[in-house]
């Protein structure tokens, strides 16, 4: 059998991780083990030679396995995985753990010959998508602390108790390494269909994509849609929102392109704030002047917006309200005025 660090580096594993992990929880099992056995200390595990060599005759440095090879009492191995099984949730496999030690093996070999269990490999499942794609395995503790990450995302967006709460949850995500940042990010466009929500972009996420509430939670944490196109339909969603907030109607291809533009919420809502303000007259203008060139949503929101076009838009309404004035010697109600207050220039 292949030692256990040639075994790490076919997994890709950080073996000093690995080391880490053994330190950290060694402390855990302080209580339970042996009372007249000698735990070593982190620092000892560590490498310190300052603080191992004294003590252990110079086994600063090695791994657990070379120092319980020149003193195989020096862990109750039994006692000790038994413990770490515990804090995996794999209570299950402690015979298992009996049976290797009461065939002679200790430490390293433990741990290898536990990871070959079918259920270690089900509960880290992550890391066999992992390693599959090339990606470095994680350690159990890191494979652990970035699935409380996850789950304390959840907990802190109000997402239901049983909703991506389980080990199972999470195993896709750390296989295609989604980081905790990048679920928070999903987990945030999610909320904002969650009870409570904005019924304007709830009512635009139906029309332009036809999903509800829990269809868009599950759509935003589905790790196999980029989150780029996640975000990029949302802010289309919001830029829908605020047209209907405004009593406008702006189709999908529309929210999409300003969207892709980088129209944030905010600016949208100023900015259809002055089309709901500038629209109406302009239809009616453009209506009684066949003389100048028709004016309708698309040309008032890209004057507005700043989008394509947008210079002769504003010059098509400008030139209605002149030949309003013209024709009735008084004030129109699209001014100059009304455009100079426009959000155009931002983008």
């Amino acid at each position: 059998m292949a030692s256990y660090r040639e075994y790490l580096i076919d997994q890709k594993t950080d073996w000093q991780a690995v080391q880490n992990e053994i330190a950290r929880t060694l402390p855990q099992v302080q209580n339970v083990v042996n009372p007249n056995v000698k735990v070593p200390t982190l620092a000892q595990l560590s490498g310190n030679a300052a603080a191992g060599a004294g003590t252990y005759g110079g086994t600063a440095g090695m791994t657990v396995a070379q120092q319980a090879g020149q003193n195989p009492n020096l862990i109750n191995w039994r006692d000790y995985f038994i413990t770490v099984l515990r804090g995996w949730g794999l209570e299950s496999l402690a015979p298992k753990v009996i049976d290797f030690v009461n065939q002679g093996f200790i430490g390293d070999t433990i741990l290898l010959k536990l990871q070959e269990t079918p259920e270690y490999q089900q509960r880290f499942a992550g890391n066999t998508a992992r390693k599959k794609a090339g990606l470095p395995v994680l350690s159990p503790a890191e494979y652990l602390a970035t699935e409380s990450a996850y789950k304390q995302t959840m907990r802190s967006a109000g997402l239901p108790t049983g909703f991506y709460d389980d080990p199972s949850d999470f195993s896709t995500f750390i296989g295609v390494d989604v980081s905790p940042a990048e679920l928070k990010s999903r987990v945030d466009i999610a909320a904002q269909t969650i009870d409570g929500a904005d019924p304007f972009f709830k009512q635009q996420l139906r029309e332009y994509y036809n999903l509800g509430d829990g269809d868009m939670i599950a759509y935003a944490l589905d790790p196999n849609r980029a989150l780029s196109v996640i975000e990029r339909q949302a802010q289309a969603v919001q830029f829908g929102a605020e047209a209907t907030r405004q009593g406008i109607s702006a189709p999908k291809s529309m929210a999409e392109t300003y969207a892709g533009l980088g129209v944030t919420q905010q600016q949208a809502r100023q900015g259809f704030e002055q089309v709901a303000e500038i629209l109406p007259t302009a239809q009616r203008l453009s209506s009684i002047t066949p003389e100048a060139a028709p004016v309708g949503l698309s040309e008032t929101t890209s004057a507005v917006f700043g989008g394509e076009q947008s210079a002769d838009y504003k010059q098509r309404i400008r030139r209605l309200s002149e030949i309003e004035q013209s024709r009735f010697a008084g004030q129109s109600g699209v001014t100059r005025g009304s455009l100079a207050q426009g959000t155009q220039g931002q983008f």
